[in-house]
């Protein structure tokens, strides 16, 4: 699965956005998995943070527009991500880092909706696909989300063509929840749901 933010991410609309964080999402610091770490962006992820969203074979499936999948644009989002941790309003965004050396290697988050309900995306380097990284890092986020939240699903958007991120939500017990318009995409979206029990 590629990272899925909310498309045209203006300053306004980040703030809009991150207005609907629900107070228990404030508290994420970090998360283990068998092989990676979910924890906040550090200074010395930054290059590899341009790497992964300059690369388009990453960006492809991305809502994200050209002007941020710059080295600037990512710069800037970077830094901005970063000084929102300890506010009032912190952008939900995370690295994923090798358990091994700590180096980033993908990014991850949250996306507060609506209906009780609260998206995920994450996007890896390349050289980390068909691993079963996504696999693992989408179940550790929907375990915290159900454990440690009041949430009631779990959403994950996926492109037509993201076969691999199609298999990645099947895998962790997600039901196609069919075909969605969104402004965010050129093409219709599969809409892939996994509700609490």
């Amino acid at each position: 699965m590629d990272i899925l933010l909310p498309g045209a991410l203006s300053l306004l609309e980040i703030n809009h956005l991150v207005a609907y964080t629900r107070k228990e999402m404030k508290s994420f610091v970090s998360l283990s998995t068998p092989r990676a770490s979910i924890r906040r962006l550090q200074p010395e992820d930054k290059d590899k943070l341009i790497e992964l969203l300059c690369d388009k074979s990453v960006t492809q499936n991305m809502a994200f527009p050209d002007e941020i999948l710059t080295i600037e644009g990512v710069a800037g989002l970077f830094e901005m991500t970063i000084n929102s941790y300890d506010t009032e309003k912190p952008l939900l965004s995370f690295a994923i880092a090798e358990n091994n050396n700590n180096h980033l290697i993908g990014v991850t988050g949250f996306n507060p909706l609506e209906n009780n309900e609260i998206e995920v995306f994450y996007a890896l380097l390349p050289k980390y696909w068909g691993r079963g990284l996504a696999t693992e890092i989408l179940a550790s986020l929907t375990e915290y989300i159900f454990t440690k939240t009041d949430y009631g699903a779990v959403v994950a958007p996926i492109t037509q063509r993201n076969n691999a991120s199609i298999q990645v939500a099947e895998k962790n017990g997600f039901s196609n929840y069919g075909l969605k318009e969104d402004s965010n995409y050129k093409d219709l979206i599969l809409i892939f749901k996994k509700k609490k029990n």
